[in-house]
């Protein structure tokens, strides 16, 4: 077989080059392209925990809840912008009854127009659905998303109501990762932002993996999760056979007359906050054989009218335990002994100053005692090591957020706070507790 030899030119060999170059360049772009891709999808998947907490009883046939958010694992904040639940609840718990759902007034920490998704109560599948909030879709002027750092944000606070009182097992909440049409099951899912409000993203996005980490109750999310739930959360897990216990108490530099104090988390622009809440507080049951041991923490909002109920678990019942006291820029304050009723015990810390452990407690009028305010740096004394906080936020001139700082909860941070922290600190105190 004769063969024909092929010759080129150096013009055409040259050429040929080019072209070769030209499609290896092409190809490059391609993989850069893709990899870019990748990559900023990658970028934008945040990874968040959503979580059930702080559980209230109202009533024996009223039960309020948190689901909060906060940003985890290598993501330090994102901007969220949907959110919508399916939350089971244990049937025994229900006991026979329907609920009614509502948000709490005034709760929800997500940018205006907040968490407004609908409720439905599914009773064939013992499930709570939150339908996703709306109208916060992106256009020409608008771009409503939350910024979420790692800190707790609360999307929304959910008020069961039973048409008849709950039972003594415990709620077992749950949130579900498995949608169903009938009857209506809505599954765990949120949406997000990248900056600059471009793209909308979803948990449950079509056609693309997930990259970020997603965590329901401290479970990580996972399609081939066997039930399809997450697990439940011990730490608020408590029936309504346990004991509510009521304290009235009085923050010295909250204090506003009359028996009331500041409406403090309004006044320093705290999101969907009500005029009758002045702050949170942590209450701690310490057993009187033990004090150094803790039996319960629960967290809760005092009112404006200095009380604060919380629901206890049910083996606090006939102990008795010190009730330690926590706030933010107050000495930690301790009662004396109380014996738990199974039912419901009150303890009233302002009406003499021997409620205090230690006769520990200020008289800010007549026949009205308050704990001592001005410890900032919370190491149990109103000392010189609380002024720079104070005098590095003055000078600032720091207002609304959520300052230690602004000791009498005017929501400035000035002159105002100052002989709070001034007289305390002359007068030595600091906490006393066994």
């Amino acid at each position: 077989m004769l063969i024909k030899k092929v010759y080129f030119s150096k013009a055409e060999i040259v050429h040929f080059q080019s072209i070769k170059t030209r499609n290896m360049k092409i190809k490059l772009l391609i993989v850069v392209a893709f990899l870019v891709q990748s990559f900023s999808v990658k970028a934008v998947d945040p990874s968040a925990s959503f979580y059930i907490d702080n559980p209230l009883y109202i009533s024996p046939g009223i039960y309020e809840f948190d689901v909060v958010v906060k940003a985890s694992g290598a993501t330090s904040s994102f901007d969220l912008r949907t959110f919508q639940a399916g939350i089971y609840v244990n049937p025994a718990w229900v006991n026979g009854g329907v609920l009614s759902l509502s948000t709490a007034p005034g709760y929800s920490e997500l940018t205006s127009p907040s968490y407004n998704g609908a409720y439905q109560w599914n009773a064939t599948d013992n499930l709570i659905n939150c339908s996703v909030n709306y109208n916060v879709k992106p256009s020409p002027t608008t771009c409503i998303s939350t910024l979420v750092d790692v800190n707790p944000l609360r999307v929304v606070r959910i008020r069961a109501t039973n048409s008849v009182s709950f039972g003594c097992a415990t709620p077992d909440m749950k949130f579900n990762y498995v949608a169903n049409n009938s009857p209506l099951r809505l599954r765990t899912s949120f949406s997000w932002r990248e900056s600059g409000c471009i793209t909308n993203y979803e948990l449950f996005y079509p056609g693309r993996t997930y990259n970020g980490v997603a965590k329901f109750n401290d479970e990580t999310y996972s399609t081939s999760d066997a039930d399809s739930i997450s697990t439940v959360r011990p730490s608020v897990n408590i029936g309504n056979c346990f004991p509510l216990l009521e304290l009235t108490m009085m923050l010295e530099g909250y204090y506003a007359g009359g028996s009331t104090m500041q409406s403090v988390l309004l006044n320093q622009a705290v999101k969907s906050v009500s005029y009758l809440q002045t702050d949170s507080v942590t209450i701690e049951l310490r057993p009187e054989s033990n004090p150094g041991s803790v039996f319960a923490s629960i967290r809760g909002v005092v009112m404006t009218d200095g009380k604060i109920t919380c629901a206890l678990p049910a083996g606090a019942a006939n102990n008795t335990y010190y009730v330690a006291v926590y706030h933010r820029n107050t000495v930690q304050s301790w009662s004396n002994p109380i014996l738990i009723d199974p039912a419901f015990t009150s303890y009233d810390f302002t009406s003499n100053q021997s409620q205090t452990f230690a006769d520990n407690a200020s008289q800010v009028d007549a026949g009205v005692f308050a704990f001592f305010t001005g410890d900032l740096n919370q190491d149990e004394f109103v000392d010189a090591g609380d002024f720079p906080l104070f005098d590095i936020d003055n000078s600032e001139g720091l207002f609304g957020d959520y300052y230690a700082t602004d000791i009498n909860g005017d929501g400035f941070v000035d002159a105002g706070d100052f002989p709070f922290y001034d007289q305390n600190n002359s007068l030595g105190v600091f906490s006393l507790h066994p």
